[in-house]
């Protein structure tokens, strides 16, 4: 079991934060831009992206965060 972004929902809240790009996103949460695509292409996430995107945001885990054997389907459809 792995951790993984619910892409589309994180789209959405970054978005709102007038953070639309990949290095927005990377900036404002302090993680690397290769993270950042990693997590919305599939990737599992770790335990300190978590942390830093949920600090950023202001989010709960389960707003933008799924536990599984594989990514949710929104954001596997958009890898």
């Amino acid at each position: 079991m792995s951790i993984y972004l619910q892409s589309d929902k994180f789209a959405a809240l970054a978005k709102a934060h007038g953070h639309t790009s990949y290095e927005q996103q990377a900036k404002a949460t302090g993680l690397g831009l290769g993270t950042i695509s990693r997590l919305h292409n599939g990737g599992p996430a770790s335990s300190s992206s978590v942390a830093a995107i949920c600090n950023t945001y202001g989010a709960e885990f389960a707003d933008l965060f799924t536990i599984g054997a594989e990514a949710p389907a929104s954001t596997a459809a958009a890898a």
